[in-house]
């Protein structure tokens, strides 16, 4: 059923046309003021026009918080999301679509992400979420992928607990600066 302030909400591309015209005569101002009694009044619909609207859910279809999200400038559809508290999610379309990339590795929160940029296959991820939070959860150091997620090796800094920033070094992979 659709209801009167969606009505006056869905036709607001129609009230425009039928609000006057301004000129440089009347000195940029419409002729008559534009209230909320005048512009919230009905305009005219054809009601079958919303009669094949059916309501569908479009996602995200997971919840929580993220603070570590990244890509890659070479594939422009494929992002990581570390989560603070399920690990490391990976999308090849764009975010139509995500699965878990540390399951089985690694897991737990994550504070940061990087894609070096010389190469897209490696990727760092560091462990723990760094803002200030009541329930902050610690993480395990950092992790290390060179098949763009499928696997990953860890490679230290265990005892930092929060991690911030992971930048990787942009000609060589295998120099990174990590913020903990």
């Amino acid at each position: 059923m659709i209801k009167d302030w969606m009505v006056r909400a869905l036709s607001a591309g129609a009230l425009a046309a039928t609000l006057p015209a301004v000129s440089a005569a009347q000195g940029g101002r419409p002729a008559r003021p534009v209230t909320t009694a005048n512009a919230m009044a009905p305009v005219p619909f054809d009601s079958l026009a919303f009669t094949g609207l059916r309501w569908r859910a479009v996602g995200p279809f997971r919840g929580g918080r993220s603070v570590a999200a990244t890509g890659s400038a070479q594939r422009p559809s494929e992002y990581y999301m570390g989560t603070t508290g399920g690990g490391v999610f990976k999308t090849e379309d764009g975010g139509q679509s995500w699965f878990p990339a540390s399951d089985g590795f690694f897991g737990g929160t994550i504070g940061a992400i990087a894609v070096a940029p010389s190469n897209p296959d490696v990727v760092y991820v560091g462990g723990g979420e760094y803002p200030i939070r009541g329930n902050v959860s610690y993480g395990d150091g950092v992790w290390k992928s060179t098949d763009a997620g499928k696997t990953w090796a860890y490679v230290g800094l265990g005892d930092t607990r929060q991690i911030e920033s992971v930048i990787v070094d942009p000609a060589n992979p295998d120099v990174v600066y990590v913020g903990a």
